[in-house]
């Protein structure tokens, strides 16, 4: 089931609930203040909302990122066209109703802390910081009459058009810009013909290409974790973080999903951003997230004001996970360089990074040794995690292939058997892998291991690990990420883990538990086709940050293996089951 519709520009995003209500909204770019934050706090957080009393509900994607709503009332149908317009903060969006509808425009500055001082002007208001000059504005174009403080009446055919600047002389409402110049048609038009030339006709692929697009920050090629922060991973609990950056881990593996679906471009440009950031100072990928221009995160804070989803506190903004020691992430990165590299070829890209790829290979095979916080970022006492040091042989094994198709030695063959030795006499209990020396359990990080070469999927090690994690893990047909961590227990499953696992399924040829473990994700993703970081099996409900780009990852390259397998009648008709909850 979706509460919520996800839109994008690529610079910023909103959520709109099943009544149309916009409950979310970051300006001027994802890890922004948002100005809508009824998500986190009904009362102070901001909205705007549709004043009706709707029987039903119909939202519908017209193309990605291009959001239908039809409400059906008492009194007529209201019908909804959603864009967030390239290229700026704004919101268009497009009303057609039989009867008198009352919109209420509320903002809040600072998540929720100041209320904004409200300007009359033509055809709307502009609503402006106190204590800045950064402001919201708001224009109507159609039949529209002003009835109280943040409220109006619209009806017929009428265009909403929100604009944030961070100056009230830089936006719509300006002496340098009138009115009657908008051209608001012009830029909902473009905006809808940019995002209908990356349909296939598929709608379940269809919604993971739009959420991955829209995860983009196009100004620099980055690509953030999720849109949202604090949404619980268990409502009331604390298990509540802000995933509005990019994470290198997770935006390789969304350009691994990107190549293997022909989107090189812009698979190449997130690989891009990411050898950016590189340091030659010290481990190459010194935070393991960064800001979406390729600055440091901010610390991490908690907005005590904000009561938090359904009451789950505290309010996180900022990722402390920024400072953590994590080991894996070089791997990641270096294997979807290769795929690039492998893909296309072209060795006048690689030879502009071969300092980064050596730099990569010398620092891992001098401290492969230390411990980290695994790719589950734990914040208790950093341990000698078996997935971090497999992909840790995964990068010194696929930048010593980039390297040496170069012509640059591969000199790092001596810290590859190392590392190999260490994992397999130190992290194997009774047959099977575990989550580190000395833990007879598992997680499903370590089902991700032939999936990068590390091991082979048939080994007798990995089979009997495969039988441990279907034992443990596997959960009403979805998959958790481990048992517990230094929080307690781990309660939902991890949506990430049904993609991985589907796909080793499909390499041992155990086409039907693939196919249950995706038919299950799908019919969680609801008619939208989104998807969340965890599923709350009881309640059929998503729960942590909404939506989750390495989930969305995970399934297109499922999808796209799957085919392989089963041809493309078989994937049309996983995605054509009964996706209703």
């Amino acid at each position: 089931m979706n509460f919520w519709a996800f839109l994008s520009n690529q610079i910023t995003a909103c959520l709109i609930d099943d009544k149309g209500d916009i409950v979310w909204w970051t300006v001027p770019r994802f890890d922004g203040f948002p100005v809508f934050a009824k998500l986190l706090d009904g009362e102070r957080g901001g909205s705007l909302s549709l004043k009706v009393n709707p029987e039903k509900v119909v939202q519908e994607y017209i193309y990605p990122n291009v959001l239908q709503t039809v409400i059906k009332t008492m009194d007529g149908k209201v019908t909804i066209n959603d864009v967030m317009p390239l290229g700026e903060s704004s919101i268009i969006r497009q009303i057609e109703t039989d009867f008198p509808v009352k919109i209420n425009v509320s903002p809040t500055f600072n998540y929720g802390l100041y209320t904004p001082i409200e300007v009359e002007v033509r055809d709307g208001a502009r609503f402006v910081n106190p204590l800045g000059d950064d402001c919201l504005a708001v224009v109507f174009f159609g039949q529209h009459k002003r009835t109280g403080r943040n409220e109006w009446i619209v009806k017929g055919k009428v265009k909403l058009y929100l604009n944030y600047s961070t100056g009230k002389e830089l936006g719509v409402i300006s002496k340098r810009i009138k009115i009657g110049s908008l051209d608001v048609d012009n830029s909902f038009d473009m905006t809808v013909s940019f995002w209908s030339k990356l349909t296939t006709g598929n709608r379940l692929i269809d919604a993971s290409i739009g959420t991955i697009y829209g995860l983009i920050f196009r100004p620099s090629g980055s690509v953030i974790a999720a849109p949202t922060t604090s949404l619980p991973e268990v409502v009331g609990g604390k298990r509540n973080w802000d995933y509005r950056f990019v994470w290198v881990r997770d935006a390789s593996i969304i350009a691994e999903a990107l190549l293997q679906i022909g989107e090189i471009p812009q698979a190449r440009r997130i690989l891009s951003f990411l050898f950016g950031v590189i340091n030659f100072s010290a481990k190459p990928f010194f935070h393991p997230l960064y800001s979406v221009d390729g600055g440091e995160p901010p610390p991490e804070k908690e907005i005590a004001w904000l009561t938090g989803y359904k009451n789950s506190q505290p309010v996180r903004v900022g990722n402390a996970a920024s400072t953590q020691v994590q080991l894996d992430i070089e791997g990641f990165f270096v294997w979807s360089v290769r795929k690039l590299y492998e893909i296309t070829q072209d060795k006048v890209y690689m030879w502009e990074y071969t300092d980064q790829l050596e730099h990569i290979a010398d620092w891992v095979s001098n401290f492969w040794e230390l411990k980290d916080a695994s790719l589950w970022e734990e914040r208790g006492e950093p341990k000698h995690y078996t997935h971090s040091k497999a992909m840790m042989w995964i990068a010194l094994d696929s930048s010593g292939r980039i390297l040496d198709s170069l012509g640059i030695r591969d000199r790092w063959g001596e810290a590859r058997t190392k590392i190999r030795e260490w994992i397999l006499s130190n992290c194997v209990y009774d047959g099977y892998l575990v989550r580190y020396p000395g833990s007879k359990e598992v997680d499903i990080a370590l089902a991700m291991l032939p999936l990068y070469g590390f091991i082979d999927v048939r080994d007798p090690i990995f089979i009997k690990t495969l039988h441990k994690i279907e034992e443990d893990l596997v959960v009403d047909g979805f998959v958790k990420r481990y048992r517990k961590d230094f929080m307690g227990e781990a309660k939902h499953p991890f949506t990430l883990g049904s993609g991985v696992l589907a796909r080793i399924y499909l390499r041992l040829g155990e086409l039907s538990k693939a196919e249950k473990l995706l038919s299950n994700l799908i019919r969680a993703s609801g008619s939208l086709g989104l998807i969340g970081e965890h599923y709350d099996t009881e309640n059929k409900l998503f729960t942590g940050n909404f939506p989750q780009g390495f989930s969305h990852a995970e399934l297109l390259m499922a999808l796209k293996e799957y085919e392989a397998i089963a041809g493309k009648q078989a994937v049309l008709k996983l995605a054509s089951g009964d996706n209703s909850n």
